[in-house]
């Protein structure tokens, strides 16, 4: 694949994926960014890879891949610094409307407050989009239990649902049950 071809995979997708994995850190920037970063460096491997297995979606493979790094990296304590965010430069563009960012602010509260294993399930099925299937396997745990993280997660996010649809963060059904 061509250098123009990540390109514009590169400048259509990266603050979405950067929003997503936003949330999935806890509002730890310089954790999503990273994370995003080393996506698009496994993506161009990948694309440059002649030997390599096509990819027909690159927007979900970047996304799970974002995601699976922003769950490796993050540290086990990481809570919401909303001074530090509101002086990121590269962070997603929420200052058009200020009741938006307090949202996005509140949703990065909230996915820091869940437990780890709730969030890392929440962040694999609903944010990455993997089967419960696919999310039991990378967490090395059964499906059941997998949905009992998730209804945990839901709860604890419910609220924020229909902020996040309107953030763009989640799509209209993203993040409900569908197992």
């Amino acid at each position: 694949m061509s250098e123009d071809a990540f390109d514009t995979l590169y400048r259509r997708w990266y603050r979405a994926l950067v929003a997503k994995t936003f949330l999935v850190t806890g509002g730890r920037l310089d954790l999503a960014e990273d994370a995003v970063q080393e996506a698009f460096v496994q993506c161009w491997r990948r694309m440059t890879d002649p030997a390599g297995e096509p990819v027909e979606h690159w927007y979900g493979w970047l996304s799970i891949t974002a995601v699976r790094e922003a769950l490796r990296r993050r540290s086990t304590e990481t809570v919401f610094d909303a001074d530090r965010h509101d002086h990121a430069i590269h962070a997603p563009d929420l200052a058009v409307e200020v009741q938006l960012k307090e949202v996005y602010r509140r949703a990065c509260t909230e996915m820091a407050r869940l437990k780890k294993r709730p969030r890392q399930a929440m962040a694999l099925r609903c944010i990455a989009g993997l089967s419960t299937a696919e999310v039991a396997r990378e967490m090395g745990i059964t499906q059941s239990t997998v949905r009992v993280h998730l209804a945990e997660a839901r709860r604890a996010l419910e609220p924020l649902r229909v902020d996040l649809t309107q953030l763009g963060i989640v799509n209209e059904g993203e993040g409900e049950r569908c197992d």
